[in-house]
């Protein structure tokens, strides 16, 4: 996508909080008993709009990573968060389901299983895609991520938007409106950060490297030229971002250190960035750092109002979720909610955003987290 146009583009991301985990959810599992949806009827309750507070509330989950029949824990975390929370708006961060699907129609029940919490509550939302969420096609389902984006945006209340041409099938753009007129008072981004490194490249394999894709060229070129055009169109509009697999500033976020990777660099790291949470995995990047974070600073968009710089969300990291407002994008990596999400099995837990349309963003990105054990 090449535009030069003063509109923006309609490729999207989403907007959203993190999703979060609450207490004591019996074991089992069900599928949602609503039926996966025939026709897309967009209500005009889907609007982004601020309330008459002036606030918004985002709901964002990670990893909830299942089957067709998903883990009762799961769905049974999902309606207390939102119940709790009321959000405006929803967004699933990637892994949405898992590989285990063997029918074009298990696909479609374990994404329905997931996405009936928001549903039916009349709650509009949005997905990322994970590594994971294209892994049954190897059971011979066919069922791409431009097929399950296809059939996501048939729901009343999704938000995604059309496939195009740039990388990866769930990159996104929202605007949410004042609470006083439609002028953009917030966004939210959303990027595909792909699934995993290709064999080799140029000849070499990646023996020694990460496994993991990365958000690649064109993407961060759509970014640029749809940030570029939306302030030509409404001003600077300050922004969070979500994508599935963490950038590698994750990892020197924590250990504020490129190299290494010890306890007493991230002693120090806590002190420079005011680092809380907790990280119980290793920080499972991508393959090569695809420079999204040098074009994250220089667009400025969410460095506007915020002196400490683009907040963004990631998943894929099951046992982590450590909130870092202190550094230069002030990172949060979220827990996973799926119960049965591989790897780490200790606390889930997740977080809503508020928004205030009028604060900073160090207001503005206040996270509410929420735990509990598995």
């Amino acid at each position: 996508m090449k535009s030069t146009s003063t509109s923006v583009p309609r490729r999207g991301i989403l907007l959203g909080g993190t999703a979060a985990a609450l207490s004591g959810i019996l074991a089992g599992a069900r599928p949602a008993a609503a039926s996966v949806p025939l026709a897309k009827a967009s209500p005009a309750s889907a609007r982004l709009k601020f309330g008459a507070n002036g606030k918004f509330k985002v709901v964002q989950f990670n990893d909830t990573q299942d089957g067709p029949r998903t883990d009762r824990r799961t769905l049974e975390l999902m309606e207390a968060v939102l119940d709790a929370e009321k959000p405006g708006f929803v967004v699933i961060n990637g892994d949405v389901i898992d590989g285990s699907p063997n029918s074009p129609l298990e696909v479609k029940q374990a994404i329905n299983n997931v996405v009936q919490p928001m549903e039916s509550r009349k709650i509009p939302w949005a997905l990322t895609f994970g590594n994971h969420d294209e892994d049954s096609t190897s059971h011979g389902t066919k069922m791409t991520e431009a097929k399950i984006l296809d059939f996501v945006r048939r729901y009343d209340y999704n938000l995604n938007t059309k496939e195009d041409d740039v990388f990866g099938s769930s990159n996104s753009q929202l605007l949410i409106a004042s609470a006083r007129s439609n002028k953009p008072a917030f966004g939210i981004w959303l990027l595909d950060s792909g699934r995993y490194a290709p064999d080799s490249v140029g000849g070499q394999d990646f023996e020694g490297l990460m496994s993991y894709d990365w958000i690649r060229p064109e993407q961060i070129d759509w970014y640029r030229e749809a940030s570029r055009a939306t302030e030509r169109r409404h001003g600077k509009v300050d922004s969070l971002m979500f994508f599935h697999i963490p950038l590698w500033e994750h990892h020197h976020m924590w250990f504020g250190s490129q190299f290494t990777s010890n306890e007493a660099d991230h002693a120090k790291a806590v002190k420079k960035h005011g680092i809380v949470g907790v990280k119980n995995e290793e920080v499972y990047v991508g393959a090569f750092n695809s420079g999204l974070f040098a074009a994250l600073q220089a667009c400025e968009e969410c460095l506007h109002r915020h002196p400490h710089g683009l907040c963004q969300g990631s998943g894929h990291q099951h046992g982590s979720g450590p909130q870092t407002p202190g550094s230069a994008a002030a990172t949060s990596p979220g827990l996973r909610a799926g119960n049965r999400a591989a790897g780490y099995f200790g606390p889930r837990r997740g977080r809503a955003a508020r928004i205030p349309a009028a604060s900073s963003m160090a207001s503005a990105a206040r996270i509410s987290p929420r735990c509990e054990s598995a």
